[in-house]
């Protein structure tokens, strides 16, 4: 199915089960099969759940000179409203999840039931006082080495052949171009989302991997003790960047408790 976003990109997207929505949202390069091993179990649990390829990405449309992950965020809000979804859970991964930091940020009102965002943290570059960033990258060389990206292995061990089998059609049709999308990369680096965190008025869970190429996830301790009420931590053992594809039945088991405990 597709939805007209308000400047005209097709966005598309799949519903599948019925009763409380899970909204799930991939990161930068992603489709939305990479949560194949997700789609069932909510299903299973009850849940109606929703996939997309955001704009740029998979079966979605394109937009030339995309540069704002702010345009992302308004693409979920408006995907929501259309779906009239009642008080969906937002899960996002990567680039994903610094989309949920964002709508948090700019849709306060939106009525939400909570979300999980996976091995992001909500400031990328680092600082003397900021450590948790990608990588190393800083304000003076985030540009060149988000191009150069390097020879960095992005999970631990690999992800199983079930989510590479759902991955390789897609992937085959609409090929990720990296060199054009850097400007929407560069602009997720620039983005600080730790105030709306520190401001988040609903179940925020920060899920980390603790053999993440990326990120350390003390980041996740530093943000749930700055808001202790609404945001909590789960580490993943055993798992790179990709934690719901490479530590499936851990992550699920996790997003379970999450759900269940904060269900409407």
């Amino acid at each position: 199915m597709d939805f007209r976003t308000s400047d005209g990109v097709e966005l598309n997207y799949q519903v599948t089960g019925s009763g409380q929505p899970v909204v799930l949202i991939h990161g930068f390069g992603g489709y939305q099969q990479i949560w194949c091993l997700q789609v069932p179990e909510l299903v299973k649990q009850g849940y109606q759940v929703v996939t997309y390829d955001q704009r740029n990405h998979g079966a979605s449309g394109h937009t030339a000179n995309l540069d704002s992950v702010d345009r992302l965020i308004s693409d979920l809000h408006e995907l929501l409203e259309y779906l009239k979804l009642d008080h969906p859970f937002l899960i996002g991964h990567s680039m994903g999840a610094a989309e949920v930091y964002g709508f948090l940020n700019q849709y306060p009102d939106f009525p939400i039931q909570g979300a999980i965002a996976i091995d992001q943290s909500p400031k990328m570059l680092n600082t003397p006082r900021w450590h948790y960033g990608y990588m190393d990258i800083t304000r003076a060389s985030y540009r060149l080495k988000l191009k150069e990206h390097g020879n960095v292995r992005e999970t631990l061990n690999g992800v199983p052949k079930k989510v590479l089998d759902h991955l390789a059609p897609a992937k085959e049709m609409f090929p990720f171009v990296r060199a054009d999308n850097l400007p929407l990369l560069y602009d997720h680096a620039k983005k600080d989302w730790r105030t709306a965190i520190e401001d988040a008025k609903v179940p925020l869970l920060l899920v980390t991997a603790n053999q993440s190429p990326y990120f350390d996830g003390g980041f996740a301790d530093v943000m749930a003790a700055a808001n202790p009420d609404h945001v909590s931590h789960a580490a993943v053992d055993q798992s790179g960047h990709v934690v719901m594809a490479e530590q499936a039945d851990r992550f699920n088991r996790i997003m379970d408790e999450f759900l269940t405990k904060n269900m409407k």
